[in-house]
């Protein structure tokens, strides 16, 4: 079933395991095992002791960011299977390597690749600076700014989720002086996000173009579907604008609220949440319009099922 106001979405990290969606759907758990071997013989043998209730990495910034694209990869492949085709995808931050793989613009193996070379790029680039994000709720852009400009801080707005909340990069200490600041401000919530590259910021213009140089050889191909960007709302039509997409998603500026209103000016009404959790589903209640959001094990298999709109299902209504 080809829906045509369907569209995958993709998150960057996992931040929890408890509950995993993936455990509603038949066939995920073996699905799941083994393209997780996969990933353990080819980047990272320590991957092959990841349990949902033990050994989860969550404290590793890079195996998270490879389990949460596996995870991704075998459930958008498994709803495929079923039949559920989307005509549009979005990835998150670094959800971009699972998007890539669904459309069928890179395989898995080299969506493993893309994001080993991107971090040990990131990683070189940075070398001993202490950097970090954050995410401030309840403030506008315009607050923001004027915070940082006014305790001359060296952050940079990154993403926005919503109308009032945001995301920023930079250096931890000013990231930790910030969200003092806006909590004095009135943000009604702010985070440290415990990673140690500033993703989407200028500050990581070189380790960029050190990956540009890094994934020259690797082979991407035409979208199957419309692959929408986050850092303009564009679509990326071709391998060379995925390529330059995957350089620039890196230190360019996203704006995923943007983002979801192109999508539903195109027209697309449902939208599946292909993760382990489900940051993304409960991100939309802050997004007006007519549409459903569905984490994995909300999503009814069958076209004629209608799957209560409730909290304990997974799906949001906005």
């Amino acid at each position: 079933m080809s829906d045509n106001h369907l569209a995958f979405i993709f998150p960057a990290f996992a931040s929890d395991y408890s509950n995993h969606p993936g455990q509603k759907i038949p066939g995920f758990a073996a699905h799941f095992q083994s393209m997780l071997q996969i990933a353990a013989s080819q980047v990272d043998p320590s991957l092959a002791g990841f349990t949902f209730s033990g050994n989860t990495f969550l404290d590793d910034e890079l195996r998270t960011q490879y389990l949460t694209y596996t995870y991704s990869c075998a459930a958008s492949s498994l709803l495929r299977k079923s039949g559920i085709i989307p005509i549009m995808n979005a990835g998150y931050s670094m959800g971009i390597y699972a998007t890539l793989f669904d459309a069928g613009s890179v395989s898995f193996e080299t969506g493993l690749e893309l994001i080993r070379l991107a971090y040990r790029s990131l990683m070189k680039a940075i070398g001993s600076r202490s950097f970090g994000m954050g995410s401030l709720i309840g403030l506008s852009g315009r607050d923001i700014h004027h915070l940082i400009d006014q305790a001359d801080l060296q952050i940079e707005i990154t993403n926005q989720n919503a109308a009032h909340s945001f995301v920023v990069s930079g250096y931890h200490h000013d990231i930790m002086k910030l969200m003092e600041l806006a909590k004095v401000e009135g943000a009604l919530h702010t985070r440290d996000l415990q990673v140690s590259i500033p993703y989407h910021s200028s500050y990581l213009k070189e380790g960029a173009m050190h990956f540009a140089r890094e994934i020259s050889h690797l082979e991407v191909k035409h979208p199957g579907n419309q692959i929408i960007s986050l850092i303009d709302q564009t679509f990326l039509t071709n391998p060379e604008i995925i390529r330059q997409e995957l350089i620039n998603n890196l230190f360019y500026a996203l704006n995923w609220f943007r983002t979801k209103q192109v999508m539903l000016e195109r027209h697309v009404s449902v939208f599946v949440e292909c993760g382990p959790s489900k940051g993304l589903v409960k991100n939309s209640k802050f997004v007006d319009g007519d549409f459903l959001f569905y984490a994995l094990g909300s999503l009814p298999l069958n076209p004629g099922e209608v799957i209560p709109n409730n909290d304990n299902q997974g799906a949001v209504r906005s």
